[in-house]
């Protein structure tokens, strides 16, 4: 009884779990729960399902019922889950099926919205926020995609694959976790591939995941996802942007033939949009019919092929303001054609063409009534916008306006036109004087005098009596005093002396005014004779107005050309422009009035580069010029050759005119250029050689590779210490085990040697069993060499020794509550099992700091304990311990056994 028992207590603790049943149990289960499986698939329901007795015993059908049924519904739920979780990949709603009544289909599909909206808002799936989702198939799937799904599969699905019953086409994920619960893919990388409608448009792989893009006129929504039309809030419809000009411009959608108006329609370009004007009738090209039905044309051959009515080409007739021309509607110059507007010169009007109509505006110098519906004259004068000197009056015209001086000039005076003032007429220069010849002409302020020449030639003198100034017909002599006496010279008289022209002698020797007006009357029938002083005038008896003059006929008045006759004031640099009755005067172009604080009206030069309105563009300087101006561009643009625009600058593509600017990319950009570099290196101080940037210094802090980084030209690489090799996404290390070796290279020689694989490494350990124990190879234990035991030995004596082996990477993270490493159970019929830990060997560095008591806890259950981690390890180094368990009846041992912990804890951290 005593041996029986001991075996029993050894049987429990080897194991973990305990099996009671034959390999018959086995058997029957796997075959009952196939049989759920392709009834779930074949009929989507676990209802009246048939079992076949030939397949199992009577003895059993109770068990294959239950069997049956679990398998049954474990299916059916996973494909439900399988259609909830492929709605929320479509963007249904999880409730939108309301045939199913499973819960698996909503909780599946809620789940992988989930999974969906973490992944967009790229936050670590691994999130402890998200830790009570992590368990959840479908929110793991969706969240990391396809190819990083990192699933268990489960013993249903395991049965599934031995027993060849999965359906064509589908596959199960396959993934694996190591011992830090980092996650290795082991399948392709095509997320995208895998899952559909990840991205509304694009779905592009990326390194770690992947990114949604949109197609060309379309922007991501903030939901990463999504897209929407992009939007141009530089213009509104029917508007591009001058680039120049830096402003809005009308498209001519009629010139540019991008409207939509029919054959029959004529396109009428308005501010943003056009318009389609209808016409009368309509006009095929040669070869084409007319179908009103359609209102369209259509090929003739057509016509005659369905037999339809063919209308012949008709006249085509245009809306008022336009005229039919090559088969199209052009607009009337009404203004050209004076028989197609009403606009009358004589109300001082003048025609201006628009599409389709016409407008009449006034002249210059008139301005619209609108009380009185006419064009009226504008008064210059009255509003001061006239260019008179100060010493002139200004007297308005129709249409425009004169200066006049405010006085005359006098006798003996002449207006200079030019200054204003009134000059002097030098008399003797221009011989308009009347002294004899015997007399010298002096000239005076408005006047002359004559005074007499002396001759020494002369023997006698004779000296008459002054004769008085009425004795003059005319109250003066055409000489001064001085010649007024008689006096004899030589051998002629004062009689014998000539008058200067329009005098005469009278009976008393004196020189007298000539009235020709009486004599000999040299004016015409329609002109009034005016004698003057020496000479006469002739003035018209027609009156005309100031500024014109009367005809050759004087029957009419005629304009006075001052610009012609010279008669203007206009300013040096200024030009005259006549106009009826007067004129006006005007600047060059370019130039502009500026009245002197004299008050007179010059002409000076205008600064179009400061003027508001830009005349260069903004890629241009402006440089002012005498009556003009000149634009200059600015670096990095130029002006093209052949362009007749002279003010306008296009951009220099200096990566294309300049060969080798940058070292290895060159972007052109408006005005200049700019130097880029490839992945992996930066731009150097002179902003034209690339550099190459060392990632595995830059970005250390982000550990890019799992073992070692090694820089290369451009990029890195990853490699790993031995013991590792490198993963195919070229970063990770994945452990090389070394124990899967075949029976030929096995690394552990030794009969009794166990290999245990560690993380970069591999350790030999020798079973040495004790004296009186035989060792198990297959069990890694050792037994008692005998099943009979006497005394005391049957109680302190182990009756088994067990072997674990168990292994750490460095420095592994521990929760605050400890992490269990080990798990020994015992049967539950004793009264108290008691367990007690201890550190048998410590194999570690100087360097490393070793493990103690501290670093290890016990925590007993009813009839289990659990080893637990407390503190973080260093590697490397090897820890034996060996945890005791003994079980007590009535306060006493009635068996022992020792289970043997080997922790291997490797040099590195992964």
């Amino acid at each position: 009884m005593l041996y029986t028992l001991c075996g029993f207590i050894c049987l429990l603790m080897i194991g973990s779990h305990v099996s009671l049943a034959n390999g018959s149990i086995s058997d029957y289960i796997r075959k009952c729960c196939i049989g759920g499986l392709r009834h779930a698939r074949a009929s989507a329901s676990c209802k009246n399902v048939d079992i076949s007795l030939s397949i199992i015993p009577q003895l059993w059908l109770g068990l294959c019922h239950s069997t049956l049924d679990v398998c049954c519904s474990r299916e059916l739920d996973h494909q439900n889950c399988e259609l909830g979780r492929l709605a929320a990949l479509e963007g249904t709603r999880c409730d939108s099926e309301g045939t199913l009544t499973f819960n698996s289909y909503s909780t599946c599909c809620r789940a992988c919205q989930i999974g969906l909206a973490v992944k967009a808002s790229k936050v670590n799936c691994e999130d402890p926020l998200f830790s009570f989702l992590s368990s959840i198939d479908s929110y793991r799937f969706c969240c990391y995609g396809a190819k990083d799904f990192n699933g268990t599969k489960s013993n249903i699905d395991q049965i599934s694959n031995d027993n060849s019953i999965i359906e064509e086409g589908e596959s199960r994920l396959d993934s694996k976790e190591d011992m830090n619960g980092t996650i290795i893919l082991t399948g392709d990388d095509d997320i995208c591939g895998k899952i559909g409608n990840l991205c509304a448009h694009i779905c592009e792989n990326t390194y770690d995941a992947y990114q949604c893009k949109c197609h060309p006129g379309f922007l991501l929504d903030n939901n990463n996802v999504t897209c929407s039309p992009e939007k141009s809030e530089i213009c509104p419809s029917g508007y591009h942007l001058d680039k120049i000009e830096k402003k809005c411009i009308d498209i001519d959608e009629c010139r540019e033939d991008i409207h939509e108006c029919k054959f029959s329609q004529y396109c009428h370009n308005t501010n943003g949009g056009y318009h389609c004007l209808d016409v009368k009738t309509k006009n095929c090209s040669p070869g084409f019919h007319y179908i009103s039905e359609l209102d369209e044309c259509k090929d003739d051959y057509d016509c005659k092929k369905d037999g339809s009515k063919c209308t012949t080409i008709k006249e085509l007739s245009c809306d008022s303001g336009f005229s039919l021309e090559n088969g199209h509607c052009t607009d009337i110059d009404e203004c050209f054609l004076s028989t197609f507007n009403n606009c009358s010169s004589n109300n001082n009007q003048e025609c201006v063409n628009t599409v389709g109509s016409y407008s009449c505006r006034c002249q210059a110098g008139f301005n619209f009534d609108a009380t009185l519906n006419k064009c009226v004259d504008i008064n210059e004068c009255s509003i001061n916008n006239h260019n008179c000197l100060p010493t002139q009056r200004c007297d308005n015209t129709i249409g425009s306006y004169i200066c006049t001086r405010l006085q005359s000039c006098g006798t003996g005076y002449t207006l200079n036109a030019e200054t204003g003032n009134c000059d002097d007429d030098d008399e003797c220069k221009l011989n308009t004087h009347n002294c004899p010849s015997n007399y010298d002409c002096h000239n005076t302020k408005g006047s002359f005098r004559c005074y007499r020449k002396f001759s020494t030639s002369s023997t006698t003198t004779t000296t008459s009596t002054t004769v008085s100034p009425s004795a003059s017909e005319h109250g003066q002599y055409p000489y001064s005093t001085a010649a007024h006496h008689n006096l004899k010279f030589g051998n002629f008289t004062r009689s014998q002396m000539n008058c200067s022209s329009g005098f005469h002698r009278n009976n008393l020797g004196a020189c007298v005014d000539t009235n020709e007006c009486v004599e000999n009357n040299p004016c015409g029938n329609h002109q009034r004779c005016i004698n003057t002083n020496g000479y006469f005038r002739c003035e018209g008896l027609l009156l005309c107005s100031p500024g014109y003059k009367s005809t050759a006929d004087g029957k009419s008045c005629t304009d006075i050309d001052e610009c012609d006759s010279g008669d203007h004031n206009c300013g040096e640099g200024q030009i005259c422009r006549n106009r009826n009755g007067g004129y006006v005067c005007t600047c060059p172009t370019g130039h502009e009035f500026k009245r002197l604080s004299t008050g007179v009206n010059v002409c000076a030069d205008t600064n179009e580069c400061t003027t508001d309105q830009r005349v260069c563009p903004s890629n241009a300087n402006c440089f002012n010029t005498i009556g003009s101006y000149y634009c200059e561009c600015k670096a990095g643009f130029q002006k093209k050759t052949g362009n007749n625009n002279y003010t306008q600058c296009f951009d220099i593509d200096e990566c294309q005119e300049v060969s080798g600017l940058c070292q290895q990319k060159c972007i052109n950009f408006w005005g200049g250029y700019r130097c880029t570099c490839n992945s992996g290196y930066q731009l150097g101080q002179d902003n034209r050689t690339c550099d190459d940037i060392n990632e595995c210094e830059v970005h250390k802090d982000y550990k890019l590779c799992m073992g070692f980084c090694i820089n290369t030209p451009g990029s890195y690489q990853c490699s790993c210490p031995r013991g590792y090799m490198l993963s195919p996404d070229k970063n990770s290390c994945r452990d090389i085990n070394e124990c899967e070796t075949d029976s030929i290279n096995q690394v552990c020689t030794g009969q009794n040697d166990i290999c245990t694989n560690t993380r970069g490494s591999y350790k030999c350990t020798t079973v040495d069993c004790p004296y009186g124990y035989t060792i198990d190879p297959d069990q890694k234990k050792c037994r008692q060499n005998t099943n009979f035991c006497e005394g005391d030995d049957c109680y302190s004596k182990p009756s088994a020794y067990t072997y674990n082996f168990i292994t750490f990477v460095s420095k592994l993270i521990i929760p605050p509550d400890g992490r269990a490493i080990f798990t020994l159970r015992g049967p539950l019929w004793y009264d108290n099992i008691d367990f007690d830990l201890r550190i048998v060997h410590i194999q570690a560095n100087s360097n490393i700091q070793s493990a103690t008591d501290k670093n290890f806890d016990t925590l007993k259950s009813n009839n289990q304990v659990n080893v637990i981690l407390r503190k973080s390890l260093e590697g490397p180094q090897d820890i034996e311990l060996e945890l005791t368990m003994t079980v007590f009846t009535n306060g006493m041992p009635r068996g022992k056994s020792v289970a043997k912990l080997f922790l291997f804890v490797s040099q590195y951290n992964f």
